[in-house]
C-alpha cells in the first residue's frame, strides 16, 4: 500500500513537471511577445497633463500588485520551516518540492491569465515591426536570456529542482538526492534555487513597450529576486568551475 501511494506521488510529480513547462511556455509568450505601438499611449512624464489616464490605471495596477504579492507570498511561505515540518508530519516530505512546484505554477498561471494591462501609460515604446535590426535585437536578447535560464536549470539538476527525483528516490528507498551532491552545490542551493536572475532581469526590462503594468512587474520581481536570494563568493567560484567543466565536456565530444 505504501509503494502504491509512492507510485501515485511519482505520477503526480511527472504531471506537475509537464504542467510547469506549460506555464513557463505561457510566461515566455507573456514576457517576450512584442507589443503593438499606439498613439494613444501617454508618456509617463506627461501624466500631470492627462489625469484621466492616470485614474484609469488605478484598477489594473492595484489588482496586478495583488497578483504579484500572492505569487511572492506563496514562493516564500511554502519554503519556510513551518510548511516543511507540516509535510514531514503528513508523511509528504519526499513530495515537498513537487508541491512547491505545483503551487508556484498554479499561482503563476493565475497571474498570467488575469493580468490587467495598463498600456495607456508608458515609459518608452519602440516599434520593432518597422525595423528589422530592432526586431532582431529584441528577439536575440530574449532568446539569449531564455537560453541562459534553461541552461542554468539543466546545470542545477532540473528533475531535482521540480521534485521528480525526490519522489523517485523515495520510491526506490534511496537517500535524499541532495545527499549525493557536493558540499559546494548544497551551499549554493541554500542561497538560491533559481537559475540566472540576470537573464530573467534582462527579459523583464528588455521590452519594446514599457507600460505601467510591465514596469510594476519588472520592479517587484527584480527586487524580490535579489532580496530573497543571494550568492556568496563560494557560490560564484563553484559556478565558474562547473562552467569550465561543461566547456571541457563539450570540447571532448
Amino acid at each position: 500500500m505504501a509503494n502504491f501511494a509512492k507510485v501515485l506521488l511519482l505520477l503526480a510529480s511527472v504531471a506537475t513537471f509537464a504542467y510547469t513547462f506549460f506555464v513557463v511556455g505561457k510566461l515566455m509568450l507573456f514576457l517576450s511577445t512584442p507589443h503593438s505601438i499606439s498613439k494613444a499611449h501617454t508618456w509617463i512624464f506627461n501624466l500631470l497633463d492627462n489625469k484621466s489616464r492616470l485614474e484609469t490605471a488605478y484598477g489594473p495596477i492595484v489588482f496586478d500588485t495583488l497578483y504579484l504579492i500572492g505569487f511572492i507570498f506563496q514562493h516564500s511561505f511554502l519554503k519556510s520551516a513551518l510548511v516543511k515540518n507540516l509535510w514531514s508530519t503528513l508523511g509528504l516530505a519526499a513530495a515537498e518540492r513537487t508541491i512547491y512546484s505545483l503551487t508556484s505554477s498554479i499561482c503563476l498561471h493565475y497571474l498570467l491569465k488575469n493580468w490587467l494591462p495598463a498600456q495607456s501609460i508608458v515609459l518608452w515604446q519602440i516599434d520593432v515591426d518597422e525595423s528589422a535590426p530592432l526586431w532582431w535585437t529584441f528577439v536575440v536578447t530574449h532568446g539569449l536570456g531564455w537560453a541562459v535560464i534553461f541552461g542554468g536549470s539543466l546545470i542545477m539538476d532540473l528533475p531535482e529542482l521540480l521534485g521528480i527525483k525526490q519522489v523517485y528516490y523515495d520510491l526506490k528507498e534511496y537517500g535524499k538526492p541532495i545527499a549525493y551532491k557536493s558540499s559546494e552545490l548544497r551551499n549554493l542551493y541554500s542561497h538560491v534555487r533559481h537559475p540566472s536572475f540576470v537573464g530573467l532581469s534582462v527579459i523583464l526590462i528588455a521590452t519594446n513597450v514599457m507600460s505601467l503594468d510591465r514596469l510594476l512587474l519588472a520592479s517587484l520581481l527584480t527586487v524580490y529576486m535579489y532580496v530573497a536570494w543571494s550568492t556568496d563568493d563560494k557560490d560564484v567560484a563553484y559556478q565558474k568551475q562547473q562552467l569550465q567543466c561543461k566547456k571541457h565536456e563539450l570540447k571532448a565530444q
